[in-house]
């Protein structure tokens, strides 16, 4: 893996903890960002080192928004389209991780539609594009995208947890309460506490819902690791 100065904002994971945070299986992960098995989908912001593949947080986003996708019917075939189509347009390696794309990319949408038409593309476009919209805006809802860049700088991964978010500026983009306590940190208190949350809550200085939530957030990820 990168040495800590390359990686400071950026946010690092391995293929293995974005598949946990992701919700989509490592070899697919690493199909759509390296290649295995067949044409990368993404570009990878880390190349591997010593044989080890990680990914930055933009990259992370990425592949939750080609799961979205795919969950969608969308093939990998139209999804390459869209990537090169729209980083001719917002002109960065990322589009599908860019603010501007998630508000002003539909027209992305509809020439993949045009150049590949295949049904579930043509069902995201039917009638101006309500049903994408409502793909667009449940993903959007999930991000915060910074105002220099553009870029996505925070991602919640579940929408009934809204204290726990991903922030590539902090704690290298591990999984905090929003008030920047590791969900882990809080988990493994409360476990130590034998479910104590007021007790936790008190020595963190965290309301007792960040720790509950935290708890809950380990559970899901834990419960995906054992899967």
């Amino acid at each position: 893996m990168p040495d800590k100065q390359n990686i400071i904002g950026k946010g690092v994971y391995t293929v293995s903890e974005a598949a946990l945070l992701a919700r989509v299986p490592a070899p697919r992960i690493r199909a759509w960002l390296f290649g295995h098995g067949a044409d990368a989908v993404l570009s990878p912001e880390l190349q591997p080192e010593d044989g080890h593949e990680g990914l930055t947080f933009l990259n992370l986003v990425e592949i939750r928004f080609v799961q979205e996708l795919r969950a969608s019917g969308v093939s990998l075939q139209a999804i390459r389209r869209m990537v090169e189509n729209a980083r001719r347009m917002f002109g960065t390696d990322h589009p599908f991780a860019s603010g501007q794309f998630h508000t002003d990319g539909k027209a992305v949408f509809f020439q993949a539609a045009e150049e590949a038409p295949e049904k579930s593309l043509i069902d995201l476009t039917d009638g101006n594009g309500a049903m994408l919209d409502v793909l667009e805006t449940s993903f959007r809802r999930s991000l915060s995208f910074s105002d220099t860049d553009g870029l996505a700088e925070t991602w919640q991964p579940y929408a009934d947890l809204n204290r726990i978010v991903v922030d590539a500026h902090r704690q290298f983009g591990r999984p905090i309460d929003c008030s920047g306590v590791p969900t882990q940190a809080l988990a493994q208190a409360l476990r130590a506490e034998k479910g104590d949350a007021r007790k936790v809550a008190s020595w963190w200085e965290v309301p007792e819902e960040a720790v509950t939530q935290a708890a809950e957030f380990e559970f899901k990820i834990n419960q995906r690791l054992a899967a």
